[in-house]
């Protein structure tokens, strides 16, 4: 036998021999064959397989004692690796052995029971629980969270022993589909009135997504005290809203056929005691999985069940007595399982983290029958258990340690409210509504935490500005407000403000309503959009304005207006004809510096611009989304008319994703381009990312550094990547154009080229024309190159008749080509797929696109172009003409100092300056103590207004590169040419003219523009 014969067959025996092992020690049992029971020794006690209870297969394990000193024991088990444990993220977030284990109780009762491990026969952890239970209970505890000689957090074990003892006179209890040791994602076993000892002495309530037994025991204790007859009919009002907010259109019909099937599915079964059925989950990837063991994977989601309850309640009044009868049994059915199967008050199930999206239809259909669980002796352990899942005594908390967050306003808040009206009692309600409203008004208004709504109208999640995030806050928090207004219940005036400012900045950010690929966070070209809110924008305007004394808000109506005013012919009678109020025009520049964002308005299209900083992340990198995003914050402009991404040549399919509009890039296959790490939110180490504003142009700048920086999820270690590119990028935006400019571009991969991006756009046909000062071309595929032209001459124009004017000496290379490319959440390097791309792994599609070339390792590259966006057809046939013959602006300078423009129709100079303490040459402004964006306009002869910010968001750090999410205020000194005057505030702290020239100190703080007038002296 040869060496290779030989070492295949040694492996297959090897690998024999572990299957071998693995079925005789398991991972997890389920007890389906009784030969198992031969595995478990019991003292003064019994084991049976049963099929009155169970959770996967047919049978459960039925543990009967009758002494007060009982135990089973077994050691026909194996622990599972972290390879071989399903954890999203690998080892990315530490992960620690757990046992994961279900428990039933038919009887309540005193006493208790030991879990506990042992090795080679002496107890190494254990831990106790209470036995005062009914129903099933699931648990998960981490071993290192045991008694005894715990492990540390992450460490493997090798027990030999597992024990279930209790010193209890007598009891029954089911166990069944125990993992005996799992690697868990140590951030997600939480505590409960069961396992209470978990995460002892942590702060619970940094983790707003799971129930604390702190915040129930505020429930237990509410101290309700007489109301008044006008808080009582507030009370119903309110009440009555909600009901109408839950009724369906009269147009659906119900069709109990449908109603029996989708509660067939459930597979329940009520015996007149109990109510079994497959096991009701959460998270279902979370749970190890033996099919070999536990049969075919049938189990309940929790969600699909609030989707068969909501139908249900739904429809229940159009049925006749017959049709409302049945349905009312099935309603009930359903409310007991869901109680049996463990979801009580009191418990987590081993984790809810995440819960609020799963559990909203279920919550609904609670609220809209609790009539019917109040009849039927189940609305208050239904009750009870809704205001424990969702923390509902977090409202009676010091206000002090209120702190707002996205996740709680888009998946929790308003069901909150719902919640309130499960109380029996309307004295309860009242104070709980009280609180409510204390709770919403004090935490929409804040705006320096983690997260929330900052004072640029940024939503911040994740780190971040994430609009995707917000766009649930902005369905749900209008219908709060909405309901409570112009009652003694109504959010506070500074709580509407912020909320609405937010709001409100949606529609600027986005275009028409897309807010584009730049803040898309993990969803890059998947239609990321604010047409949901449409209702919410009406609810916004009819509550009327924050102080609560108009009855419309004008503002809100107006935006309105623009958006929706078209469609909407009652609405738009009732704002224009009525009250008076003009649809809005958004003409102008806007910046978000939470968001390393600009926006550029003008003629029904936006220019939406963006960056990235020490501060704000360039994108996010899940396990299966954006795997291929790095480059999606480079500096990129994305230019939308007003058909929003795909009617601006932007989709998913083909999209070649080192193409991005606008950004610097290193171009690299998409093997090499995706990331190598399950999770990167990249930050580099610069604080140079802004912008600033006068009238309605402004100016954009931005240091790119790919070097190092940090990455906001997981371990607070540097990251960076490998090809250390660099750059210094600006963009100007002056009346009806953008004007590009790069430099100190440079990268060390020798490998991949460097470029930066004109256009990518889909071809809706391949006839689709690119023009050139050279050509028109219709063929495809094309792809062609502009040589480099040092008197400006060359120029392209995209299919949608975005025209790119080349000012400096660089070639332009471009094509027209079918594009071949991965989904967004598929990842070529490992394979792995998320469910939402349906199974698509490879896309194409039919593109132009054009971008300048920087060659292998350039030492210091750069570029200028000029942007006249879409141009219409007598436009684009005099383009040459159009570009040659604007003189409207100057670029006086261009190096790794600064970059220096002159409008010279609004007789503006726009200074994004990068060094210090260098003499600018141009114009008024001579030096900066700090990096800075400036805008001088020149009003007249003794008159200048200039707009200014310091980029630096300047947060306070709390360990290595984990900070305060709000800026904190940065001292900036310019020193103006000539004497000039000012007057004094809170954020110029002086002016001094003794000399030839004048030194004002600022104050400065969020990144946002501080307007001067000046007047020479």
């Amino acid at each position: 036998m040869n060496y290779l014969i030989k070492t295949k067959v040694t492996s297959l025996i090897i690998l024999l021999g572990f299957f071998g092992y693995a079925q005789e020690k398991p991972a997890i049992e389920s007890f389906e064959k009784e030969a198992v029971l031969s595995k478990y020794k019991t003292v003064n006690s019994t084991v049976s397989a049963s099929t009155d209870h169970q959770k996967y297969g047919k049978n459960s394990l039925k543990w009967s004692w009758t002494d007060t000193d009982a135990s089973v024991s077994t050691s026909n088990f194996r622990m599972l690796t972290v390879d071989e444990s399903p954890l999203d993220y690998g080892d990315f977030f530490p992960a620690s052995p757990t046992l994961q284990m279900n428990l039933y109780n038919e009887t309540p009762s005193e006493g208790e029971i030991t879990i506990s491990y042992e090795k080679d026969g002496k107890k190494e952890v254990y831990f106790n629980l209470p036995l005062n239970f009914k129903g099933w209970r699931t648990i998960w505890v981490p071993m290192y969270e045991m008694q005894g000689n715990a492990p540390k957090k992450k460490a493997s074990v090798a027990y030999n022993g597992f024990k279930i003892s209790t010193t209890t006179k007598s009891g029954t209890l089911f166990f069944d589909d125990i993992s005996f040791g799992q690697f868990q994602d140590d951030r997600h076993q939480y505590p409960d009135e069961f396992v209470p000892f978990i995460k002892k002495g942590q702060d619970l309530a940094k983790d707003h997504w799971m129930p604390l037994m702190v915040n129930y025991d505020r429930i237990k204790n509410i101290e309700a005290k007489p109301i008044s007859y006008a808080t009582r009919m507030d009370l119903k009002k309110f009440e009555q809203k909600l009901d109408a907010d839950m009724e369906i259109p009269k147009k659906y019909r119900l069709y109990i056929d449908s109603m029996r099937k989708d509660f067939n599915d459930l597979n329940l079964t009520d015996n007149g005691k109990y109510v079994t059925g497959p096991p009701l989950i959460f998270r279902r990837e979370q749970y190890v999985y033996d099919k070999e063991q536990q049969g075919k994977d049938i189990f309940n989601d929790i969600k699909d069940l609030g989707r068969v309850m909501k139908k249900l309640a739904a429809f229940m009044e159009r049925g006749n007595a017959e049709q409302k009868a049945e349905m009312e049994e099935m309603y009930l059915t359903a409310t007991k399982y869901y109680l049996d199967q463990g979801w009580v008050a009191g418990s987590n199930g081993g984790t809810r983290h995440h819960i609020g999206y799963a559990v909203r239809q279920i919550t609904e259909s609670f609220f809209m029958m609790r009539g019917l669980l109040y009849k039927n002796g189940l609305l208050s352990e239904v009750s009870g258990s809704l205001h424990w899942l969702f923390n509902l005594g977090m409202l009676l908390d010091n206000p002090e340690k209120f702190h707002i967050n996205i996740d709680y306003l888009n998946t929790q808040s308003y069901y909150h409210l719902m919640m309130i009206f499960l109380f029996e009692k309307q004295e309860q309600q009242a104070v709980m509504l009280k609180a409510y409203s204390n709770y919403i008004s004090i935490t929409l208004a804040q705006q320096k935490e983690e997260w929330g709504f900052k004072v640029d109208g940024t939503v911040w999640h994740h780190n971040g500005h994430y609009p995707a995030y917000g766009l649930g806050a902005f369905s749900s928090v209008p219908k709060i407000i909405n309901t409570l207004a112009k009652t003694r219940f109504r959010i506070s005036t500074e709580g509407h403000a912020n909320f609405k400012k937010a709001l409100m900045a949606s529609r600027i950010y986005s275009q028409k309503f897309n807010w584009g690929f730049g803040n898309s966070g993990r969803h890059p070209l998947e239609g990321n959009n604010i047409k949901s809110l449409k209702k919410p924008f009406l609810l916004m305007a009819r509550a009327g304005d924050p102080t609560g004394k108009e009855e419309i808000d004008t503002e809100v109506a107006s935006a309105y207006l623009r958006l929706w005013g078209d469609e909407d012919i009652m609405n738009t009678a009732l704002f224009t004809k009525v009250k008076g109020i003009p649809k809005e025009r958004l003409d102008g520049y806007y910046s978000f510096p939470y968001g390393a964002t600009a926006v550029k308005r003008e003629n029904d299209w936006a220019a939406l611009i963006k960056g990235y900083s020490k501060y704000v992340w360039g994108s996010e990198i899940y396990v299966t989304a954006n795997r291929y995003g790095r480059y999606q914050a480079n500096g990129t402009i994305q230019l939308l008319n007003n058909k929003g991404e795909k009617g601006s040549g932007f989709q998913q399919e083909g999209w070649d994703w080192n193409l991005y509009p606008g950004a610097t890039v290193i171009n690299m296959p998409l093997k090499e381009l995706e990331a190598k790490r399950p999770l990167l939110m990249f930050r580099s180490g610069e604080t140079f990312a802004g912008a600033t504003s006068l009238d309605k142009d402004g100016i954009f700048g931005f240091v790119l550094n790919e070097k190092k920086g940090s990455n906001v999820e997981g371990p607070a270690t540097q990251v960076g990547f490998s090809g250390k590119l660099k750059a210094k990028k600006s963009v100007f935006a002056f009346g009806d154009k953008l004007i590009c400019i790069g430099t100190d571009i440079s990268s060390v991969d020798e490998k991949n080229p460097t470029q930066t991006n004109l256009f990518q756009t889909f071809l809706k046909d391949e006839k689709d024309l690119i023009y050139t000062n050279k050509e028109e071309i219709k063929k495809f595929p094309f792809a062609g190159e502009l040589k480099k032209n040092s008197e400006g001459n060359n120029w392209i124009i995209d299919p949608y008749g975005n025209g790119y004017h080349i000012l400096s000496n660089n070639a332009v290379q471009f094509k027209k080509e079918k594009q071949d490319s991965y989904h967004n959440k598929y990842s070529v390097n490992t394979g792995k797929i998320d469910n939402a791309a349906k199974g698509v792994k490879e896309t194409e599609g039919d593109y132009a696109a054009a971008w300048i070339p920087h060659g292998l390792a350039p030492k210091d590259a750069n570029y200028q172009y000029v942007i006249y966006p879409f141009n219409n057809e007598a436009e684009i046939k005099n383009f040459d003409k159009k570009v040659k013959n604007d003189n409207s602006y100057t670029i006086l300078k261009a190096d790794s100092i600064a970059h220096i423009v002159k409008d010279s129709k609004t007789n503006t100079i726009g200074y994004v300056v990068f060094e210090p303490e260098t003499n600018l040459e141009n114009g008024i402004l001579k030096a900066v103590s700090k990096p800075a964006l400036i805008m001088a306009r020149e009003d007249s002869f003794n008159k200048t207004t200039l707009s200014i910010v310091q980029p630096d968001l300047n947060f306070e750090e709390i360990r290595m590169n984990r900070f305060f999410n709000f800026s904190r205020s940065v001292k900036l000194s310019i020193t103006l040419n000539g004497k000039w005057s000012s007057v004094l505030n809170e954020k110029v702290l002086s002016v001094d003219n003794s000399s030839g020239t004048t030194i004002i100190s600022l104050e400065l703080i969020d990144g946002l523009s501080q307007e001067i007038v000046l007047i020479k002296i």
